[in-house]
């Protein structure tokens, strides 16, 4: 088994430079310095920085998450949001802001409380949605497919209301909303109609990129864009948070302590990433890359740079986070 490293500089620099450059193989007539690296050496890699985990994956970890400002107050707006049994509450921010990962940690540390039914690809018909609800929410009918969208209206106020004699809240979390139709919105909005004694029998909340504000300007949805009393839009690191969230990934993976990127570093790291996590994260790791290649656990300047330079054409920017 071997793995790809598509850096034309970090390829050849990795074969030169590396601790284990006995061990790596590269394919014969692969121009650009395209090194085919073994698993052996990636180990070599894990272990000259001591990873227990990995600290800089593009995968939504929700050990990783951090308390940057604006992940703060989202947390906050989808608390009270959710509570206060306000209906609807919708999180919105550009790609690679983390709002995956801020929904994963959410429902990582969501109490008993909470009935949760998680829809990560809302694109279902009004049926559809009201068949997963039904049976996320433990149907008493042996088959809901057979029931008419009526029948399956009443049976899910049922369990709502049998969810409420519990002291449970119904949560609803649709990702990637900014793709949902006309139909779908409107299912939704009449079922955030469901209430008991004043009380809304279900929460709904959206997650999705910032073209979901610019759909909910449009006309047809303005009693839609009315019920949603909660809103936040998530936003890039700041400056000041990017090395103390540098050092949290480090933490969390239990890095060797000695392994460090210094002030310069991480600030020429959100020079280049705005502040985005995913690409923070991505760069951070063919800086660490960079630094293996050159036998240091210092990562400086040139080695951020080096890092970015072998992303340029590379599609892994393109991966949501």
């Amino acid at each position: 088994m071997k793995v790809i490293l598509k850096s034309s500089r970090l390829g050849d620099e990795a074969i030169a430079n590396s601790p284990d450059r006995g061990r790596i193989s590269s394919s014969p007539g692969q121009k650009g310095g395209q090194a085919l690296l073994r698993v052996d050496l990636l180990d070599s890699y894990r272990e000259f920085f001591g990873f227990v985990r990995q600290p800089f994956s593009v995968c939504p970890d929700p050990e990783f998450f951090f308390f940057s400002r604006s992940a703060a107050e989202a947390l906050n707006h989808l608390r009270y949001g959710i509570y206060e049994g306000l209906g609807f509450t919708m999180i919105v921010g550009e790609p690679g802001t983390g709002k995956s990962m801020l929904l994963r940690y959410f429902l990582s540390r969501a109490g008993e409380d909470l009935r949760i039914a998680l829809i990560p690809d809302p694109r279902l018909s009004r049926r559809e949605l009201l068949l997963e609800l039904v049976e996320n929410q433990g149907s008493s009918e042996t088959s809901p497919q057979d029931l008419t969208e009526r029948r399956l209206i009443q049976q899910l106020h049922d369990l709502l209301l049998a969810a409420r004699r519990q002291s449970k809240k119904v949560v609803i979390f649709l990702d990637e909303a900014q793709g949902l139709d006309f139909e779908f919105l409107e299912g939704l909005r009449l079922l955030s109609n469901l209430e008991s004694e004043g009380h809304k029998l279900i929460h709904i909340v959206l997650f999705g990129q910032s073209e979901l504000e610019e759909r909910l300007q449009e006309r047809k949805l303005r009693q839609f864009d009315q019920r949603i009393l909660v809103r936040h839009h998530l936003l890039p690191f700041e400056l000041e948070e990017i090395r103390p969230y540098i050092q949290h990934q480090l933490n969390v993976a239990q890095v060797d302590s000695g392994v460090e990127f210094g002030p310069e570093s991480a600030n020429k790291v959100y020079e280049i990433s705005k502040g985005l996590p995913r690409m923070v994260n991505v760069i951070c790791e063919r800086a660490l890359m960079s630094a293996f290649t050159g036998n240091s656990r210092k990562v400086g300047v040139k080695n951020v740079l080096e890092g970015w330079e072998s992303l340029q054409g590379i599609k892994i920017l393109e991966k949501r986070l």
